[in-house]
């Protein structure tokens, strides 16, 4: 029995290292533009068939940025069959990352990680197809450019079917009475927020880029569609969902314009649609567009997304009220300590009727304020003596057990207006289009409650077993000394899953500028850091794109 209990005691332990603490001299090296290195310390710290598609996808981003694009794309291509919405999951290693910890699971990624894959992999195609030695070449690598902006749709409208739209959301506030009660009973596991607002839904940029795509390829009918999509999405809740530019839906406005321009459209019907869609600016903008031009297209991908955290929460028991009680607990820097407990309250601090009260009735008003630093998990007394058959209230009664959810930690963005330079003149700002950070972050937001009660669920099953079997030991010394040390690794190795992808850029701008056909030489100018492109010969008609990656 002693035997098992230190074997046991060695599960609990492995892995307790989060994702962050393994691969962090990697994004070191990676925050400095150093792509080699950074590939050289991530390769052995994510070696493991639990971190495969990460591997792969960290990995081939990284090679995208060392120009190896043909490889960077077979690494993208293995991560998009792994990342399948309907990879199958082992009991076993469900049971182990159940017993052990969450990141001895396999990672299966998520949805915008998906489209990000086809992302990429299309910028790689067309950053071969510049570099093809004959036209066939060259038009088959855009042709499979095109692809993955189809498959960048397919993913999109899979993502969407499986969420409400902007339109859903604002139609709640008109539903029948009914629908809207069982929406507020609904709110008791999530707290009483409604996570729906937090969903990555639809993606305007990828849309956006869709449209780029199909414009690249003369495919100007499919390129107005995909343009008026991302525009649309922009002005009914993508841009103010995720904090950007009211400038992002006109700029879709003004290329889906262009694309009725080129598709023969009606003077009249062009002329009412930019008086509806575009500022003076903006038509500004697109009176600059002349017949025959080409167009140099600049997308900055600029910093990293946030790493997540893991903030650690006190599991305790209320009898009185038949109840789990959890509160944060942090011994960081002030900063951090501030960034865990107002998580906390955004995300799980009890907020709905029922908790008030049960913390009302436990400790009169000043328990229902407390409230605001707790959350409290009513089990109802059915439940309660279940967990009493069990000896489960014992487990709670004789130690605090320690419960571990992954948040994010404040970040800023860059705010600085990058500028194109060509020819020595000063050419239009870029606009952020997206901002991967802020779709990370709601992304956690959204499942925070889902990962706070499968938490619960594995450090109570933890340490349950580790009592149960202390208890079993005859010796009362070595039985008391043995519990002890499992109460300690329990709570020592609490662990959550922190695990994404980290090479992703926090935010990607654009800036697009018609140039008359000739031989351009850009610069783009960020902050003091100064990008320059080689020579570049600009055909009538032809769009080129630079993938220009800014780590800072």
């Amino acid at each position: 029995m002693k035997w098992a209990y230190f074997s046991l005691i060695l599960i609990f332990l492995n892995g307790c290292s989060t994702y962050k603490d393994s691969i962090n001299e990697g994004l070191s090296h990676a925050q400095q533009g150093e792509w080699e290195k950074a590939e050289s310390s991530l390769e052995p710290a994510l070696d493991n068939p639990q971190d495969q598609l990460l591997y792969l996808l960290e990995i081939g981003t990284l090679a995208q940025h060392q120009g190896e694009y043909e490889r960077s794309n077979e690494l993208l291509e293995k991560a998009d069959l792994l990342s399948d919405t309907f990879l199958k999951e082992s009991f076993a290693n469900r049971s182990w990352a159940l017993l052990s910890n969450p990141r001895q699971s396999t990672y299966r990624g998520n949805g915008l990680e998906r489209v990000y894959i086809s992302y990429l992999k299309s910028l790689n195609y067309l950053a071969l197809a510049e570099q093809a030695d004959s036209p066939s070449r060259k038009l088959q690598l855009q042709d499979a450019a095109l692809v993955e902006a189809r498959r960048i749709d397919v993913k999109l409208n899979e993502i969407q079917a499986q969420t409400p739209s902007y339109q859903d959301l604002d139609n709640q506030q008109d539903q029948a009475f009914y629908l809207k009660a069982l929406n507020w009973l609904g709110g008791f596991y999530t707290g009483g927020r409604n996570t729906d607002k937090f969903l990555y839904r639809n993606d305007a940029w990828g849309r956006y880029m869709e449209g780029l795509q199909y414009e690249i390829s003369k495919e100007y009918d499919d390129a107005r569609i995909s343009y008026q999509k991302a525009a649309e999405l922009y002005q009914d809740g993508y841009a103010k969902q995720y904090d950007l530019p009211g400038l992002t839906a006109e700029r879709a406005w003004l290329d889906v314009i262009r694309m009725m321009q080129k598709g023969g459209y009606s003077q009249d019907e062009i002329r009412r649609l930019s008086e509806a869609k575009l500022s003076p600016q903006m038509q500004k903008l697109l009176a600059s567009y002349k017949q025959g031009d080409g167009e140099l297209v600049v997308l900055e991908h600029q910093g990293f997304v946030p790493a997540k955290s893991e903030m650690s929460l006190l599991l305790y028991s209320d009898p009185r009220a038949t109840s789990l009680v959890l509160e944060p607990f942090h011994n960081g820097g002030r900063r951090e300590e501030n960034d865990v407990f107002r998580w906390f309250s955004m995300v799980y601090a009890d907020i709905n009727p029922l908790n008030l009260i049960a913390n009302y009735k436990t400790g009169g008003a000043w328990g229902s304020v407390s409230g605001l630093f707790t959350k409290r998990v009513i089990l109802g007394r059915g439940v309660w003596r279940q967990l009493q058959a069990a000896d489960v209230d014992k487990v709670l009664a004789n130690q605090f057990i320690r419960i571990t959810v992954p948040y994010y930690q404040r970040f800023s963005l860059d705010n600085s207006s990058p500028k194109l330079n060509i020819s020595s003149t000063a050419q239009p700002q870029g606009l952020r289009m997206t901002s991967l950070a802020d779709i990370a972050v709601q992304e956690q937001l959204a499942q925070g409650q889902r990962d706070i009660y499968e938490s619960l669920i594995r450090e109570l099953l933890r340490s349950w077993i580790a009592y149960k079997i202390s208890s079993e030991i005859k010796d009362d010394t070595a039985g008391l000394l043995l519990g002890l040390v499992g109460q300690v690794t329990v709570f020592a190795s609490s662990a959550a899953d922190t695990r994404n992808w980290l090479t992703l850029p926090a935010q990607i701008r654009l800036t697009r500028e018609p140039l008359a056909p000739g031989e351009y030489t850009p610069e783009y100018r960020i902050n003091q850091t100064l990008y320059s492109h080689e020579p570049i010969q600009l055909k009538a008609n032809e769009i080129k794109v630079w993938n220009l990656r800014n780590p800072r």
